[in-house]
């Protein structure tokens, strides 16, 4: 099995591996994501339609292995380091950073883009694990790939964070031109990985219930800082342009015996805002 997901995934990009869970794992760590979440945004008061047309589109709440435990366990999980590493093809994986995204009712679709244009890793080894807490379709925030975009070797920044992209932003964009999105359906336990360079999408939320999802980066290890775009992952132990990314920030997440401790140095105060929305660790 895990061959023909190796040779799909190369020829598309993406891939739904099923039951890498089992339902009681997932229904355990719902809770414990719920509650983490809660937590992080409890200074964040603002309904749905007082937020940014980004953060209509989710709510994020990144490097929660750093302050809870029980989900340091989740991003390490070794399956998912074994799946993820041989999608790749690649012998070692380092988290770049875990995060929790909650499509909540009512929410926007999520614009078109890749992911790699955002962090600042010279390869392009890198590949995000997608794990949902209820089953995904057409109606709740369904993901959608461009089949093989992955295999121009390109990054295509796209200013998701400003509002709606602009469609002329992505007409003439050769990794997507006239190629069909192919959506895709999760169970309670699928796991979907794709590439940093694989196109991606997702569909509103129309139904009466949340969306929650928590996602995994991971990227080879001993891969490069490519240039001095900001990035906490980078910027936090200061790796310079050139140099390996490794840290505790970062730590290797496949093959590994022990769970990492989180991080010794934590985010300076000089990011309080993104402290107090939730969307990073405060201590």
């Amino acid at each position: 099995m895990l061959k023909d997901l190796v040779k799909s995934f190369k020829e598309n990009g993406f891939v739904t591996v099923p039951d890498v869970f089992s339902s009681s794992e997932i229904e355990f760590y719902r809770e414990v994501i719920k509650d983490a979440i809660r937590e992080r945004k409890q200074n964040d008061l603002r309904t749905l339609k007082d937020k940014s047309e980004y953060e209509q589109s989710f709510i994020q709440c990144q490097n929660l292995w750093e302050d809870y435990p029980v989900i340091r366990k989740l991003t390490f999980d070794q399956r998912l380091g074994e799946i993820a590493s041989a999608l790749l093809g690649v012998s070692k994986l380092r988290v770049w950073h875990d995060q929790a995204l909650v499509k909540e009712a009512g929410g926007r679709e999520t614009d078109p883009h890749h992911d790699q244009p955002y962090w600042p890793i010279k390869e392009t080894n890198t590949i995000t694990a997608w794990i949902p807490f209820c089953d995904v379709s057409e109606k709740n925030g369904q993901m959608g790939f461009y089949p093989g975009s992955h295999k121009v070797q390109e990054s295509q920044f796209i200013n998701i964070f400003s509002g709606k992209v602009d469609d002329s932003e992505l007409i003439d964009i050769p990794q997507i031109k006239d190629i069909k999105v192919d959506y895709q359906d999760l169970k309670l336990g699928d796991v979907s990985f794709h590439h940093g360079l694989t196109f991606h999408r997702a569909k509103s939320n129309d139904s009466s219930e949340d969306r929650m999802v928590h996602t995994v980066i991971f990227f080879e290890d001993g891969s490069k800082r490519g240039d001095d775009k900001f990035h906490f992952s980078v910027d936090r132990p200061g790796i310079e342009v050139g140099q390996v990314i490794k840290s505790d920030v970062t730590p290797l997440a496949y093959p590994i015996k022990n769970i990492p401790n989180a991080p010794k140095d934590k985010i300076s105060d000089d990011y309080l805002g993104y402290k107090m929305l939730g969307l990073l660790p405060k201590d």
